[in-house]
């Protein structure tokens, strides 16, 4: 992370002592005038940071600054005029760069990404309206910063805090910026973090929802609670992992029903037939069979292979059964089959 005045840099314009306010004027007033052409495109020298942005530094722009000259700007850095923003800003002319004639509200990134690039230009869009005082233009920046969701966690919630100090109660500063309540006071809790956790939390070792609710803690449990939320962390996702491994076991393995009870088949096999001696295993009826042998070549072939109990190899039907039926259940079973078998007369 560097510092907004190195990473943004000076423009080799600064020093043209021949910058024409003419050329300028021309400039302000195509943007303020409008353009069927959509937004104008500024050369870098007329662009000064905002001393107000919420980033307290900006992150490394190499990756963006060579998406921007391989790929092309893909949306448009927000401005304001250079005077605008000094009357809402009274006395801060020297925190912007010199000759420049606008101030970015929204883009302060791809305004230094630009500058690393080499370009000499960037498209933008003016509007004036962005804030009449200084707590709007950070509200101004912030929001912007807040929609595209890249903004520095501990950031965020300091220009959160500004706004609070404006603003003086979390419920109208979460209507101001069409949050809830809790989503500010989870953000502001990252200021109560212990320095030793805002560490951790800036170079990315903890998580930074856990952090939002251990920054609610008094400093002193913040390490033992961020330690329980991790492991409890840990055990719902093994018992997630877990829960969908069984599942894709279950959709893989065959499965077997067997019919509580024992005793003859309810139904018989033919009108005026007797049912099926008790001898046989009463699980039969419940376990798909192959398809009759009445049906008709085309029937068969579009019916999956059935899968049989395999009953003869017992080793293997009690592997089954200990596998897929409930203990008390199976309990139950090996109780019916100890029973001396009654053979029906006919």
């Amino acid at each position: 992370m560097s510092g907004k005045a190195d990473l943004l840099g000076a423009s080799s314009a600064f020093g043209r002592a021949g910058t024409a306010r003419s050329a300028r004027g021309r400039v302000a007033e195509k943007v303020l005038g409008g353009s069927d052409d959509g937004p104008t495109r500024l050369a870098l020298h007329l662009l000064s940071h905002n001393p107000d942005n919420p980033r307290d530094s900006l992150p490394d722009v190499t990756d963006l600054a060579a998406s921007l000259r391989d790929h092309g700007q893909k949306s448009a850095v927000t401005i304001m005029s250079r005077e605008a923003y000094l009357a809402a800003n009274p006395g801060r002319e020297d925190e912007l760069e010199p000759r420049s004639a606008y101030v970015v509200i929204d883009g302060n990134c791809r305004l230094a990404a630009a500058r690393q690039a080499g370009l000499s230009s960037l498209r933008v869009m003016m509007d004036e309206s962005l804030g009449g005082d200084p707590d709007e233009l950070l509200e101004s920046a912030l929001v912007a910063n807040i929609h595209r969701q890249d903004l520095d966690p501990l950031d965020e919630a300091r220009a959160l805090k500004k706004l609070l100090e404006v603003h003086g109660t979390q419920d109208k500063l979460a209507k101001r910026l069409h949050r809830s309540q809790g989503w500010v006071s989870q953000r502001l809790a990252l200021l109560s973090l212990t320095p030793e956790l805002q560490k951790r939390l800036e170079s990315g070792a903890e998580p930074v929802d856990l952090l939002r609710a251990v920054g609610k803690k008094p400093p002193e449990r913040q390490e033992q609670e961020l330690t329980r939320l991790k492991e409890e962390r840990a055990r719902k996702q093994a018992a997630k992992g877990a829960a969908k491994k069984q599942s894709r076991q279950s959709a893989a393995d065959p499965h077997y029903d067997v019919i509580e009870g024992a005793g003859p088949a309810a139904e018989a096999t033919e009108p005026g037939q007797p049912a099926q001696d008790s001898t046989e295993p009463a699980s039969a009826p419940a376990v798909p069979t192959q398809p009759a042998a009445s049906s008709t070549p085309d029937t068969q072939a579009s019916r999956p292979a059935a899968v049989r109990m395999p009953w003869d190899s017992p080793g293997e039907v009690c592997v089954l059964l200990r596998e897929n039926m409930a203990p008390e259940k199976l309990e139950r079973l090996i109780e019916l089959l100890q029973q001396p078998a009654e053979k029906d007369e006919y």
